[in-house]
């Protein structure tokens, strides 16, 4: 996932460290992209590689002690904390989240087109504040032979913080978006990772190095059952630095992680799909006198269904479908709950303080 500024991909972030860190409870190994929110509902940092949390830029801890978080990952179920201190290590256990997928249904048409249907979530904040807020159902299309992946939003919620939506066009103007939904892939996992060299820790967890550095890793659940995918596009410990005319932006942290129902590599698909999350966060300067100011954006989607479909029937309806990440509408459109059926399908609901932002800051387009 990337922002895009005129054609151009850039941002920025800076973190400081505090001692907590995320394992999981039965491999005991870290947890990367775990969401920490504030119990107001705000969005204040994010575990690394290590499991470590890491704060958001301009986020003071210390201010902060004692305070209730609330976690979040698309593989884990939710948890609430009471952090009173941060002056020694502090390790917490999560435990996996079930997975649900409403029963495939066989067809005897050809198999060209991947069709996964599901919830998504996007997030997006201006200097620590929620500006953007959309979730909803969603069916992506995959063609197998030719063809980018497609999407139509079927229901779909839009909140936006006015005050917050200004102060950003004040600050940056029109030079910038990110995407509002899941960026999909349509190729083979395998496909994906031919760069990478793949070497063994002798655990369940494979690492995965691109010209001599890690840049992530494939886990496999106890079960065997099931894989994880986790990659930052950008190299520890390192600032990616971009200028377009006036903009100047700095990359800390790019990350993509994927869950998929099969660990045989070679033959998995987006069909075997399960879950995304796509994060990436930064600041961005557009005037000096305003200088860089911290941008988030977060994505998530969970495949409640999925399918397949033939060539022909994808290119009767493929008119109707939309290419761009970055081209969703500004305001909402269901007829149905949505966001009351996630449980059915072990979806981690809204944390709590986001939630009751819904109905206050961020209204309701």
């Amino acid at each position: 996932m990337k922002f895009f500024i005129i054609s151009a991909c850039l941002l920025i972030s800076i973190f400081c460290k505090a001692q907590i860190r995320f394992i999981d409870n039965d491999s005991k190994l870290p947890i990367p992209s775990v969401n920490i929110y504030h119990e107001t509902g705000k969005l204040i940092g994010f575990t690394d590689k290590t499991g470590t949390v890491q704060l958001l830029n301009g986020v003071v801890a210390n201010r902060l002690v004692p305070m209730a978080i609330v976690v979040q990952h698309i593989s884990y179920a939710p948890k609430n904390i009471r952090v009173k201190s941060l002056n020694k290590e502090q390790v917490y256990e999560l435990t996996p989240r079930a997975i649900v997928i409403d029963d495939v249904v066989v067809s005897a048409k050809p198999k060209e087109v991947i069709v996964l249907r599901g919830y998504y979530r996007s997030l997006e904040t201006f200097n620590h504040q929620h500006k953007y807020f959309s979730d909803g159902i969603i069916e992506f299309y995959i063609p197998l032979m030719k063809g980018k992946p497609k999407y139509k939003l079927i229901d779909y919620r839009i909140f936006m913080d006015s005050i917050v939506v200004a102060d950003y066009n004040e600050k940056m103007g029109p030079f910038f978006q990110i995407p509002r939904v899941p960026e999909m892939n349509g190729q083979k996992l395998s496909d994906r990772l031919t760069d990478m060299i793949q070497k063994n820790d002798g655990t369940n967890r494979i690492r995965l190095i691109k010209n001599g550095d890690d840049v992530g890793y494939l886990t496999k659940s106890n079960d065997g059952n099931n894989l994880q995918v986790y990659i930052d596009h950008v190299l520890p410990d390192s600032v990616v630095k971009e200028k377009l005319f006036r903009i100047e932006a700095r990359t800390l942290h790019e990350v993509n992680l994927e869950n998929y129902s099969s660990t045989s590599m070679n033959y998995i698909t987006p069909f075997n799909l399960t879950s995304i999350y796509q994060n990436i966060v930064g600041t961005i300067k557009r005037k000096s006198e305003y200088g860089h100011i911290p941008y988030e954006g977060l994505n998530e989607f969970y495949v409640m269904e999925q399918r397949y479909m033939s060539w022909d029937d994808y290119k009767s309806i493929q008119k109707d479908l939309t290419k761009s990440i970055y081209k969703t509408p500004k305001k909402s459109g269901y007829t149905s709950r949505f966001w009351e059926n996630l449980e059915k399908y072990k979806i981690p609901s809204i944390n709590s303080g986001l939630a009751k932002q819904l109905d206050q800051n961020l209204k309701l387009m």
